[in-house]
């Protein structure tokens, strides 16, 4: 399988795009309207960080990543720490601070790549893996948009339909973050529904 990963001349176009789209940069991407902030403001948010952190490691290539380049399973409070301070950057911060946090996500998966040391699931021995490369980042940027919902109606009552659209809609602009073109993602929440339930986000 060839690998199609997000360079950094890739990122850069999508941030343009974000910031052309973002109408008021002190408050961010979204602002206190959005319904990415009623979730992500709620503290119960962050009981699911376990949760989303054993989808992730669903994917070989984020489990090889994460075992051959991280100290997380010794370390998975780290972990933690690390994804919500790069997610609540992205979410409450700045424009700026919420590009800056992506550059510098995008520079510290750059150096997560390698080989599979054995067969996982559809990759073979030996196929190349990279943290940058579109289907991995999309894979775990997924889990986190279903696992904040999923723990945010555990708790509260569920959001509506065209609240649900809303929240995904806000999502994509921030897969953007990630690098990912809005074309490779799913367009609406019901393909992104049927899209968690396929196969490693392929």
């Amino acid at each position: 399988m060839t690998l199609d990963p997000v360079t950094e001349t890739d990122l850069e176009r999508q941030l343009s795009h974000v910031r052309a789209v973002t109408q008021e940069p002190l408050v961010g991407l979204y602002g206190p309207y959005s319904v990415m902030w009623q979730l992500a403001r709620e503290q119960a948010i962050f009981l699911g960080a376990g949760r989303a952190l054993l989808l992730q490691l669903a994917h070989p290539w984020v489990s090889t990543g994460i075992c051959e380049h991280s100290r997380t399973l010794a370390d998975p409070i780290d972990r933690f720490h690390r994804t919500f301070n790069v997610m609540f950057t992205m979410v409450f911060g700045s424009l700026d601070q919420a590009l800056g946090t992506a550059r510098r996500l995008h520079k510290r998966h750059a150096q997560v790549r390698g080989r599979l040391a054995e067969d996982a699931g559809p990759f073979p021995q030996g196929s190349l893996y990279s943290a940058n490369e579109i289907a991995a980042l999309r894979w775990v940027h997924a889990k986190l948009v279903d696992t904040m919902l999923a723990v945010y109606e555990l708790i509260y009552p569920a959001l509506s339909e065209p609240q649900r659209q809303q929240y995904y809609s806000e999502c994509k602009l921030l897969a953007r973050l990630y690098g990912i073109p809005e074309d490779r993602i799913p367009e609406a929440w019901a393909a992104f529904t049927a899209y968690n339930k396929g196969d490693m986000g392929l």
